[in-house]
């Protein structure tokens, strides 16, 4: 596992002409940032593959999968078929957690899932398949090159903002303008 560095825990805020589909005005999650490269998860895709009652029946984790509604998300270009949940932690850490923060925590645990599949929490839980990588170096050089804005975790943006407004709201939390990022103007939203 990579290691948490200087922009982990922390939020990514895509620059509104990144060339590349699967970041379109895309906000990540950054899990860990290291000299081994960085890891992160797209918290506002809108691309939907599922519904999580569907995930839970298909791998046998939920009796009645109809009152589970949540939708799984992308999480990212990188092996897609790789699942993970985001959720408020409780006080007790879960099995396989990686906790960010007092209020998010990420985990890859099947028990998790099955607790979910169990009415047996995590209450509040997004769910995604795939991530976001860098190799080392990679994602400091799209930083300096304008591609991406750091900004510290708020809790508040992963989980109450609706997924069509988190970016717009990361970059008016950040104090910046998209335009005035791009133009090097930094200006306030």
């Amino acid at each position: 596992m990579l290691q948490r560095g200087s922009l982990a825990p922390g939020l990514l805020i895509a620059a509104p002409p990144l060339n590349d589909p699967n970041f379109l005005h895309a906000l990540v999650l950054m899990v860990a940032h290291g000299d081994e490269g960085a890891l992160g998860i797209v918290v506002n895709g809108h691309k939907e593959i599922a519904c999580v009652g569907d995930l839970l029946e298909q791998l046998g984790l939920a009796e009645d999968a109809s009152q589970h509604r949540g939708i799984v998300r992308v999480g990212g270009p990188v092996q897609p078929e790789i699942g993970w949940i985001v959720y408020k932690p409780d006080i007790k850490a879960r099995e396989g957690e990686i906790r960010l923060s007092d209020g998010v925590a990420v985990t890859q645990s099947r028990e998790v899932l099955a607790a979910i599949g169990r009415a047996e929490g995590p209450g509040t839980y997004s769910a995604y398949l795939g991530y976001t990588g860098w190799a080392p170096g990679q994602l400091e050089e799209e930083i300096r090159q304008g591609a991406w804005l750091p900004m510290p975790l708020d809790d508040k943006i992963v989980f109450d903002i609706p997924i069509s407004e988190r970016w717009t709201e990361a970059y008016a939390l950040a104090g910046v303008a998209p335009a005035g990022f791009m133009s090097g103007k930094r200006g306030m939203a």
